[in-house]
């Protein structure tokens, strides 16, 4: 089973009016067809710039796209909104479909909007991208969750959509311990103690996100793996996840690829090649049942917990 909490696949397909069925970038249907039981998370990236009726205008237009990859393409994937979708997608061999989004500027500053968004059957929200909007601010700015932010994660708590820590920045983070009430997650984050990027995670925040129940997927990101980017490959995955694993994670680590978002190690370039990632941990060491839980298990454990 393979699970990957985060790529930008969709919006950059719409961009170039691509396929999800066969194109060039690092997902698509035929690529990732090499993998037994694959559920993959396509976010729809929020751009900081937007605003308003701009980032709900950009929302809508690729969310419609990305109901049309799944119309055009139903005999080989499908959107899940719970596990027993994800199980019944790969029960009929197809691949599974989470939807999040990637910025909080797409509730354009409206609460109501959050119940829009789980209609539509999104999953996971990131509050923030690198700067800041109406819920909060991202790692290169230094301001906390808002007011409205606070509102925001509640809302979206009640909605039975998943917040997701990734980019925001250490004040944010200390917000939402303070105002969270459900298990949250950093869909596509590293560990700062293996390498420094302000964008991974500090050995803290981990625990805490252990100790609520929530989950990390690691990130393929080559500046997020090793401080020099140039020599980033697989064996930063397995430093990051032994820390990881040192810090009570066995049950928290999961695979955040961000496959078409960023600049990965090669080797890791493609949705085929979490086949090769399982192969790597297991023949580093790591025991079968803990590979199992980082290339899946976790995910769907979280995902249970969140969901049903």
């Amino acid at each position: 089973m393979y699970v990957d909490l985060h790529s930008d696949t969709i919006t950059v397909l719409n961009q170039n009016k691509g396929s999800l069925a066969r194109n060039g970038l690092m997902v698509s249907l035929e690529k990732g067809a090499a993998l037994k039981d694959w559920a993959q998370t396509y976010a729809i990236f929020m751009p900081d710039s937007l605003r308003g009726a701009e980032a709900v205008a950009f929302y809508e237009d690729n969310l419609a796209f990305f109901r049309r990859q799944l119309e055009e393409n139903r005999s080989r994937i499908s959107q899940a909104r719970n596990l027993d979708e994800i199980q019944r997608a790969w029960g009929r061999g197809a691949s599974a479909a989470i939807l999040a989004v990637e910025g909080g500027s797409v509730l354009a500053g409206d609460l109501s909007r959050v119940e829009r968004l789980a209609e539509d059957g999104v999953k996971f929200l990131t509050l923030t991208w690198n700067g800041k909007n109406e819920i909060a601010s991202g790692n290169v700015t230094q301001e906390g969750l808002s007011g409205f932010g606070r509102d925001a994660v509640k809302e979206l708590e009640k909605r039975g959509i998943a917040v997701d820590v990734s980019h925001l920045n250490d004040k944010g983070f200390d917000d939402l311990v303070h105002c969270a009430k459900k298990p949250f997650m950093a869909t596509h984050s590293n560990l700062r103690a293996v390498c420094g990027h302000k964008r991974n995670l500090t050995d803290d925040q981990f625990k805490e996100i252990v100790r609520r129940g929530g989950i990390v997927g690691i990130n393929f990101c080559k500046a997020f793996l090793n401080d020099d980017k140039e020599k980033a490959g697989f064996p930063d995955l397995l430093r990051h996840i032994e820390r990881m694993l040192a810090l009570g994670g066995e049950d928290a680590i999961a695979m955040g690829s961000d496959f078409d978002g960023t600049t990965v190690p090669e080797g890791m370039g493609s949705v085929e090649n979490l086949a090769d990632v399982e192969s790597y941990l297991l023949q580093a060491g790591l025991g079968e049942k803990q590979v199992e839980k980082i290339m899946g298990g976790n995910a769907c454990a979280f995902l249970r917990r969140m969901w049903d």
